[in-house]
């Protein structure tokens, strides 16, 4: 194990012990946050270690805050979509000083440094940090938030790191919100982005609408997207635009029903660095995140250059014990009329991306005992799968502190490339001792029948401990083999390889 995997571990402990101990050690000045993650995991069939720290130092002092993120990675992870070119990296990744003048009534805030920023639900720009997709796209640069009289406006100016870890795209963007009544707020968003290399530049904007009228909610966007080179190369001039994109959604509350339904078109609409490697917008993907392995395990990622679709969702609550949950959506990818398909020059028919139900009853049947079923099918495209996945999932409350829960999820998949089917099966077993402890045992069964009679069947077992050290640590660890699979957040996927090792994350903020 690496030397700095001990001494980070030491650390975390032996800092959360001394602040679970009141009398012992010092509060923090006012004003003074940390927090840290630590992340280690040491495959045994690919001799391979990957150590990952995030330690985050923030300060505020009357109007002033400012912070610093220290980044090691000693090695990254070896997928170069997640590494960034920093396969042996320490040094300070993120770092901002902040002004806040006044109120959000009356006020102004200015940050200079490191920042993300997110304008409506990220069609125009959404520049954020996840780590557990490894999706850092902070700009480094200007920020201007102002507030007045129902009126919020936001303007930047800064750059995002590349594939290579360089700072070379310019981006510029502004955002104006102006609330007309408590109940309507119009909005407008700009963008555009400075290339280093001697190339045109791309311009993107939007409009939006966000009413509210009874238990009716609506949130409405509109955007077009420009490009010199492009209109010149690829329609001659004959269009200004080059891309265009919109998304709604609206929500119904009555009694006990509620009801929600998404759209979405986007064509021709990535909004990125000239490179290719940095994605500023990230607009509403309309896909279910699901809660269960299984259901993740065939994810269709977000393309906001050629896709259509909508979602649909149904809740009621029959009694305080039972509630149900019905959801719906399609994704398709546009026809040959799209700006996309005439940009590359083809002519290629609308097919199906993307195809998923679900249907989950909660039953609460006693003070000690909670049923959830669920059911789910999806079709996609990618893999060219089709899925059909029932879930059972119980919760035993033994009193108030200690419960026991056995979630069983079995899966039939057909590739519809090759017509093989199989299935899989994952049983988890866990024991929760509120709130310090948790213990999980996992067990991931898959049986395939690639020639007539000769069955195929694979094993993966681990078991996870998670514990809260004092009041400001867990620590979370895996030891076992996990099968290959994804992690999709917002459209966004990680691909996670088979793991058969050890796996330690711990988590810490005061």
């Amino acid at each position: 194990m690496h030397i700095k995997f001990f001494f980070f571990l030491l650390l975390n402990c032996f800092t959360s012990l001394l602040y679970a101990q009141d009398n012992f050690f010092p509060q923090l000045p006012d004003g003074l946050g940390l927090s840290n993650q630590l992340e280690y995991s040491y495959d045994y069939e690919l001799k391979r270690e990957i150590f990952e720290n995030w330690f985050n130092l923030d300060y505020r002092y009357n109007i002033f805050s400012a912070g610093i993120r220290f980044d090691i990675f000693q090695p990254n992870d070896p997928n170069p979509a997640i590494s960034r070119g920093k396969v042996i990296y320490a040094d300070i990744a993120f770092k901002y000083i902040e002004a806040e003048i006044g109120d959000v009534e009356e006020g102004m805030k200015v940050t200079a440094g490191n920042f993300y920023s997110l304008f409506g639900r990220g069609l125009i720009l959404k520049s954020y940090e996840n780590r557990n997709i490894r999706i850092d796209n902070n700009l480094l640069g200007v920020k201007i938030e102002g507030y007045y009289a129902g009126l919020k406006l936001i303007a930047l100016t800064g750059m995002a790191e590349n594939f290579y870890a360089e700072r070379k795209d310019i981006l510029h963007a502004v955002d104006l919100e102006y609330k007309i009544v408590n109940d309507l707020k119009i909005s407008g968003s700009f963008a555009s982005n400075d290339p280093e290399e001697d190339v045109a530049r791309t311009m993107i904007g939007s409009i939006r609408i966000q009413p509210s009228i009874w238990n009716f909610d609506f949130y409405g966007e509109y955007g077009l997207k420009r490009n010199n080179d492009v209109k010149k190369e690829k329609f001659k001039n004959a269009a200004n635009n080059i891309g265009e994109a919109y998304y709604s959604a609206a929500n119904f509350y009555y009694g006990a029903l509620s009801l929600v339904g998404e759209y979405k078109y986007y064509d021709n609409f990535i909004f990125g660095s000239y490179d290719g490697t940095i994605i500023y917008n990230n607009p509403p993907a309309i896909r279910k995140e699901y809660t269960y392995a299984l259901l993740n395990r065939h994810p269709s990622p977000l393309n906001q250059n050629n896709e259509k679709g909508f979602q649909v969702e149904a809740n009621y609550s029959f009694a305080s014990e039972t509630f149900l949950t019905v959801s719906y959506g399609e994704t398709k990818t546009l026809g040959s009329d799209s700006y996309y398909q005439k940009v590359l020059g083809v002519n290629q028919p609308v097919r199906l991306q993307l195809k998923e139900s679900f249907i989950q009853l909660n039953h609460t049947w006693n003070e000690n005992i909670k049923t959830i079923a669920a059911f789910g099918y999806s079709e996609e495209r990618d893999a060219n799968t089709k899925n059909i996945t029932p879930i059972l999932e119980n919760y035993f409350y033994i009193d108030e502190i200690n419960t026991i829960k056995l979630i069983i999820e079995h899966q039939h998949t057909t590739d519809k490339t090759t017509t093989e089917k199989y299935y899989t099966d994952v049983a988890t077993l866990e024991y929760l001792r509120s709130p310090l402890l948790s213990i999980s045992v996992v067990s991931e069964m898959q049986t395939k029948e690639p020639d007539p009679g000769k069955t195929i069947r694979r094993f993966w077992n681990f078991i996870q401990f998670g514990y809260t050290l004092g009041e400001h640590t867990n620590l979370i660890l895996l030891i076992g083999t996990r099968q290959a699979g994804n992690i999709c957040i917002g459209g966004v996927c990680r691909y996670e390889p088979e793991f058969s090792g050890i796996e330690i994350k711990m988590f810490t903020r005061f």
